[in-house]
């Protein structure tokens, strides 16, 4: 079947259907973008989590945390808050653990590291980033003397200069 009758029995089945009375079908709803919350919560708990270029960490940072500024590097920060009523959140130890991994490879365990600053704690990893290649995280936090568990699952693409 050639395009011309291709597009005409298109045309047909559009006006059958609407001398049956049906209606066409709804045009299709545009994609939305995804937006990640860069948290989860589970009861008193709360875990944040960002994923960023080594690159793009301001240079003093990079040098207390001991990262080189590399754009093939991903940084992933943790931290754990305690949620109190009528107070703010408060940064609280936690086992913190994950995975990465491409979209067809498999998981390699991201070695996370607690880095302190005051009173508040987080916890830092690193994996490699290839050009336009989605890397999926998961991690997962337990608080001490929580039996739950918070865990995000992450899929992100970064350009690699």
């Amino acid at each position: 079947m050639n395009l011309t009758r291709t597009r005409a029995a298109g045309l047909l089945a559009a006006l059958l259907l609407a001398a049956c009375g049906a209606e066409a079908p709804p045009a299709p709803v545009p994609a939305r973008e995804y937006d990640d919350p860069g948290f989860i919560a589970a009861g008193a708990y709360e875990m944040r989590y960002a994923a960023i270029q080594a690159s793009s960490l301001p240079a003093a940072v990079a040098a207390s945390y001991g990262i080189p500024q590399r754009s093939d590097r991903l940084v992933i920060n943790v931290s754990v808050l305690e949620r109190r009523a009528g107070q703010l959140p408060v940064a609280t130890p936690a086992e913190v653990t994950g995975t990465w991994r491409t979209l067809a490879g498999e998981p390699r365990t991201l070695d996370f590291r607690a880095v302190s600053a005051g009173d508040s704690v987080s916890y830092v990893a690193e994996a490699p980033l290839r050009d336009r290649d989605p890397l999926v995280l998961e991690l997962a936090a337990t608080p001490p003397g929580s039996a739950a568990t918070l865990r995000a699952r992450v899929t992100r693409r970064f350009d690699v200069d």
